[in-house]
């Protein structure tokens, strides 16, 4: 199925296919790239259909290229499919195979979302290292690789410093995106910058501090007139989460509380197993204001068990302080007060981590000369 996009990058794609029809080998390996991009627009069945006959056609013709390219696109369906989703053997497969054919745009790109996916595992040493690989070897056209090691460092220093000091990455991925004419990367760069700033209302709120969602709620409404304008988005099931976050937060427990209900299902199922536990608490807490305390007292039942498997070294920290927090208002509003001082020591304790957590990443990266984008 012929997929048109309203991306610039799609059309360019498409005519760059048409002008190579008669050379097989480099049409299949730029109809992958199409692939990847209708996957990145949300397109999930029609990438699916075109990358397994190009396994047909890399098994008919084997080239090493083409074969790279398949794991790459392999790898991003991982990630992708199942957010956070780890992907990182098939990309290291690409990144491998590129290097020994001494294919350099390609061993960027790799190494680039291979930091990408390192920030989500929150891999600090990893994403050091992939980040590092993939500046050396960027060469001055590379903009697909440029613009995500950029959004990867820029999303890292989100984490360990705040906005200011993500900028210089998110304007250096915003410049390489505008200039290949990738807008799936800039609705990923809108989606990512409020998705940053959102999560620091939620977690400024849940700590008591002042905090402003309506401006950022806006952005979220942005998020989807853009993936409309382009022809869709990857992220499109998580809008509405983001969305129902900040509702929490502004007290609208009812409208989040109807969001998460809808949402959170299919959403744990395809892998978001790591945010959705807090977002579990979040619907608690709109439960005790919605008049069903028997249910919301059953549901923080639940997260209190489960939150005791997360693995501390590998766990988001922040989002584990968040579900702490949120589960000691449940159990606090539920007259359950001893429930509730637990939990508030547990949110304690990890928001402690988590600021070692951001100062040990802030030390890591500045001392890898990763502080600012090159010259």
């Amino acid at each position: 199925m012929n997929v048109k996009l309203r991306s610039r990058l799609a059309q360019k794609l498409d005519g760059e296919i048409a002008a190579v029809a008669s050379m097989p080998a480099r049409c299949a390996v730029l109809r992958v790239q199409r692939a990847i991009l209708w996957l990145r627009h949300g397109r999930e069945v029609e990438a699916r259909e075109e990358l397994d006959r190009l396994h047909e056609t890399a098994l008919a013709h084997p080239r090493i290229e083409l074969a790279a390219w398949l794991h790459l696109a392999e790898g991003l369906w991982t990630y992708f499919g199942a957010f956070g989703g780890d992907g990182r053997d098939r990309m290291r497969r690409a990144r491998a195979m590129a290097a020994a054919a001494g294919l350099r745009p390609l061993q960027a790109l790799a190494d680039a979302w291979l930091a990408q996916m390192d920030f989500v595992g929150r891999d600090i040493d990893k994403l050091v290292e992939h980040a590092q690989a993939a500046l050396a070897a960027l060469q001055p056209g590379d903009h697909g690789a440029t613009y995500r090691v950029a959004t990867a460092l820029a999303s890292a220093w989100s984490l360990a410093a705040g906005e200011a000091a993500a900028m210089p990455w998110y304007a250096w991925a915003r410049q390489h995106a505008i200039a290949e004419g990738d807008d799936a990367g800039l609705a990923g760069l809108l989606y990512n910058q409020t998705l940053m700033r959102a999560l620091r209302l939620r977690h400024a709120a849940l700590a008591g501090e002042p905090h402003e969602a309506p401006a950022v709620l806006l952005g979220v409404e942005s998020i989807d007139r853009y993936d409309d304008a382009v022809g869709g988005s990857a992220r499109a099931d998580l809008t509405p989460l983001l969305r129902a976050q900040l509702l929490t937060v502004q007290g609208d427990h009812a409208a989040a509380a109807a969001l998460l209900e809808a949402n959170l299902p299919e959403a744990v199922a395809a892998g978001l197993a790591r945010i959705g536990t807090s977002l579990l608490a979040d619907l608690a807490w709109c439960w005790t204001h919605t008049g069903q305390s028997l249910r919301a007292r059953a549901l923080a039942d639940q997260v209190a068990i489960e939150v005791q498997a997360e693995d501390l070294s590998r766990c988001d920290l922040d989002e584990c302080a968040a579900l702490h927090a949120r589960l000691a208002q449940v159990y606090a509003r539920l007259g359950e007060d001893a429930l509730a001082a637990r939990q508030a020591e547990a949110a304690a304790d990890a928001r402690a981590r988590d600021a070692a957590l951001r100062q040990d990443w802030a030390g890591r990266l500045t001392a890898a000369g990763l502080g600012t984008p090159p010259r």
